[in-house]
């Protein structure tokens, strides 16, 4: 082999081999190398033993995810290196006319319509074999999911999804798209035959691994296929050893909302799954009339001078236990819940403060749900279907159980009055605002700050805030901000 070349030598579904001179598998293992997150906090990293790196390249062995193939064959662009790769790593020939063909042989019902940029997705996971799908709220992502599994039919498919309520929807959605093979539900607890009797089984990562309890080895091998969708709730530990014990599946795609951002995270994600691949932006789906258009209203409720002396030099999780017992903010979101006509979304983050908030909502006025994590996964489904047929619904559902995923299509309202900073959280929360109805052509976010600034410091969540209003900006979205004082 030429000093100056890189052949990708393929091992498995998970891994590949650097064949290359040991001083590029250095230079190649130093470009995939990136801070952990948090990493300043970690025990190592403070006794200095550790420099916070973790690189995705053994330097020593050359083994790396297979699913970054794309990504050195960038890195041999960059530095006019040679490239040479296995016959497993090259695509199949399938277009989009193959594509469409074979949708008009599966039976879907006339109302889903395939979508331009569906069919491209489609097209660029078949032939990959392996990709990161990046599909927001509203994109169409289980019909996504629904035309691949259908194409490998003769592939035993696994599809994992962050939680109960998301299985029971997948199965839902591939029962109105005319599936009619078997489904293993994992909802009353996942089979741990090494044979199960279903052309398709869905579970949660949760049922998987929970990084105490776990599937037996010899679970894995029955499965071809494998999706992960909304790979990025799942902790990216937990991930790879699922990822890697699924030996026999050579088709693989990871779909999410969006990522994180985070460098290292996405690399793991894309390293696992595939490539990335944008389906389309939540923007040019609110233009293309695939989802409402949307208007987030940005409060600052700035608090009386007495309250922000009362918070000053709290911890952000002190903080947020302040803001969530606060009776005039809650009185707040009362009467802003109440003031607005149309079924409503509220998120909480701790579990006390959805139940006072409950208890304040709770006149008998209107429709009140609550959904937490206590909440069992049947009653869950019964109040997503009566939000669609009820009016003037208020909904208070926990960031945890109901922010990704979870698809409701009757809501005009959302409340977001747990403070978050993180893109992933916030464009996925988002996301439930986003689905369509005949109902609703406009939607409305309701963003709520808080200043407790004291003299010069800001406080923790009006700095969110202004880390929400950075990734509204990014995505283009319609923003209006006002200012309330507050007693």
């Amino acid at each position: 082999m030429k000093s100056d070349h890189i052949h990708l030598r393929y091992l498995n579904p998970v891994h590949m081999k650097i064949e290359a001179e040991p001083g590029i598998i250095m230079e190649l293992a130093d470009a995939f190398q990136w801070k952990a997150p948090n990493y300043q906090f970690h025990p190592k990293y403070k006794a200095r033993v550790w420099d916070g790196n973790i690189s995705l390249v053994n330097r020593y062995t050359g083994i790396m995810l297979a699913g970054l193939a794309k990504r050195v064959k960038k890195f041999c662009d960059s530095r006019n290196y040679g490239f040479s790769f296995d016959r497993e790593f090259e695509y199949d020939d399938v277009n989009e006319d193959d594509i469409l063909k074979f949708i008009s042989t599966l039976d879907i019902p006339e109302k889903f319509q395939s979508r331009d940029y569906q069919i491209e997705s489609i097209t660029k996971c078949i032939s990959a074999k392996r990709r990161t799908l990046i599909s927001p709220t509203s994109s169409g992502k289980s019909y996504m999911i629904y035309v691949i599994t259908q194409w490998f039919k003769n592939k035993k498919a696994l599809i994992i999804v962050p939680r109960t309520s998301l299985v029971e929807q997948m199965a839902s959605d591939f029962v109105s798209y005319g599936f009619k093979g078997k489904i293993h539900k994992s909802t009353d607890g996942l089979s741990k035959d090494a044979n199960i009797d279903a052309d398709i089984v869905i579970t949660t990562w949760h049922s998987i691994d929970n990084g105490k309890y776990k599937v037996p080895n010899n679970w894995y091998p029955q499965f071809d296929l494998v999706f992960g969708d909304e790979a990025h709730t799942c902790k990216a530990t937990i991930l790879k050893s699922i990822l890697e014990k699924l030996v026999n599946c050579h088709y693989r795609f990871g779909t999410t909302g969006t990522l994180d951002g985070d460098p290292l995270n996405e690399a793991t994600i894309e390293g696992l799954f595939g490539p990335a691949f944008r389906a389309i932006s939540t923007a040019e789906l609110i233009e293309q009339d695939y989802a409402p258009k949307l208007k987030i209203k940005v409060i600052i409720l700035k608090h009386s001078e007495e309250t922000r002396e009362l918070a000053k030099g709290l911890s952000y999780a002190d903080e947020i236990k302040f803001l969530t017992k606060l009776k005039s903010r809650n009185n707040f979101v009362k009467k802003l819940a109440k003031t607005l006509k149309g079924n409503k979304l509220i998120f909480f983050k701790l579990v006390d403060q959805g139940k006072t908030l409950y208890d304040l909502l709770d006149d008998n006025t209107s429709p009140l749900y609550i959904i937490d994590g206590s909440v069992d996964v049947k009653i869950r489904e019964n109040i997503r279907h009566a939000m669609e047929s009820q009016d003037d619904v208020i909904l208070l559902a926990s960031l945890g159980t109901t922010s990704t995923g979870v698809s409701i299509n009757k809501i005009k309202y959302m409340i977001a009055q747990a403070p978050s900073k993180s893109r992933t959280t916030v464009l996925q929360a988002l996301g439930r605002l986003l689905r369509l109805h005949p109902e609703i052509d406009q939607v409305y976010l309701f963003d709520i700050g808080d200043d407790l600034s004291y003299k010069k410091k800001e406080n923790f969540t009006l700095r969110h805030l202004r880390e929400r209003l950075k990734i509204y900006a990014s995505e283009n979205f319609d923003v209006e901000i006002n200012t309330l004082e507050i007693k």
